[in-house]
């Protein structure tokens, strides 16, 4: 058995089912409420996602079926197995840290670059999904089909539901203004 072949889908498909949660969490915050550790349970789990993917990137360059070397794995589109795929997860993991980085340092970037940057998570997730979806080898399992298309609709509907709330908050406003 390729124990690392195993560990490398365990880690991809594990950061992306808590950056899923985190992104979930992040957007269910929003809803008008005691919000207790709703905050530090969503930085946490964003962060513990950071460190899933990168041992997920990592164990790639050990791979006894398709190993990656450290530059196709650093520079995005230019490995030799799958490149548009490969470069998707890349990329994705690159704006993760971003995200990451900046809700660390909120004070030191300033709250508008933050929020700027926090709203990154979506295309982060959304290609994270199609790296998963299209290049992972338990893609056309049931359960895996199931987790996809499953967090794509908890995600559209919650963001649905955030951008609702957002839009109905503003025309409140409006309407009270005039």
């Amino acid at each position: 058995m390729n124990w690392i072949w195993i560990a490398i889908r365990a880690a991809g498909l594990t950061g992306y089912l808590l950056l899923t949660i985190s992104l979930l969490v992040g957007i269910y915050s929003h809803i008008p409420r005691k919000r207790g550790s709703f905050l530090t349970f969503h930085q946490i789990i964003g962060q513990v996602a950071l460190l899933f993917i990168g041992i997920h990137a990592y164990l790639l360059i050990f791979d006894m079926y398709q190993p990656f070397s450290v530059s196709e794995l650093l520079i995005p589109f230019t490995a030799s197995y799958e490149p548009v795929l490969s470069g998707l997860g890349t990329i994705s993991f690159y704006l993760l840290i971003i995200v990451v980085l900046t809700s660390d340092f909120m004070k030191k970037v300033g709250q508008s670059a933050w929020k700027k940057a926090h709203y990154l998570v979506f295309p982060l997730w959304f290609v994270s999904e199609i790296h998963g979806l299209f290049l992972g080898t338990d893609s056309a399992s049931l359960w895996a089909l199931a987790l996809y298309g499953g967090s794509v609709l908890m995600v559209s509907m919650a963001t649905i539901f955030l951008v609702w709330k957002k839009l109905s908050k503003k025309q409140k406003q409006s309407s009270v203004v005039t």
